[in-house]
């Protein structure tokens, strides 16, 4: 949990600094809804947390702060570039953590999390890859060819799923040793 929790801190940080320095308007959207989605997504980790009396930082991993430290030293399109490259790997960590949790949890309510945490963080990654231009079909701008594009609040939540998920990991984990 500490590590899902720190994961949205790190990505509410990740959202301001988009809608800062973003060029794009998607790029500041995406900022937009990551600060929106993992808000929402952090008051339900902290009250789960709360329950299970797990204690958490106020603040990201001196690891995250100094990747977000490291984006922000770019300007204009170098921004936004960086910037959508650190969210998917974020994201690919994420859903990874995520999947780990759901095939080796013991916690019922954390590996529900991860589980409803998972479709919304896939979400994501698939946005920020079409932002990158990454994505099969993707073209330059990240405008999917058939028009679409409204998946910013699903990828928004799909990403705080993902740092649920990480977050559940490390509850289970610290369940297992107080066992």
């Amino acid at each position: 949990m500490v590590t899902a929790h720190q994961g949205n801190l790190a990505e509410i940080a990740a959202g301001t600094a988009a809608q800062e320095q973003g060029t794009t308007e998607e790029v500041r959207e995406m900022g937009a809804t990551l600060i929106a989605d993992h808000e929402a997504l952090d008051a339900d980790l902290t009250a789960l947390a709360e329950e299970l009396g797990v204690e958490l930082p106020d603040q990201p991993s001196p690891e995250q702060e100094a990747a977000l430290a490291e984006v922000r030293e770019h300007q204009g399109e170098a921004f936004d570039t960086a910037w959508i490259a650190s969210q998917i790997e974020g994201h690919r960590m994420s859903l990874a953590a995520g999947q780990e949790e759901i095939a080796n949890g013991s916690d019922e309510q954390v590996i529900a999390l991860a589980e409803a945490a998972a479709p919304v963080i896939q979400r994501h990654l698939d946005h920020l890859l079409m932002m990158s231009g990454d994505a099969p079909g993707a073209v330059p701008g990240g405008i999917a060819p058939d028009g679409s594009g409204d998946t910013f609040g699903v990828a928004a939540i799909a990403l705080g799923a993902v740092v649920l998920a990480g977050s559940a990991a490390v509850l289970v984990r610290r369940r297992q040793v107080r066992a």
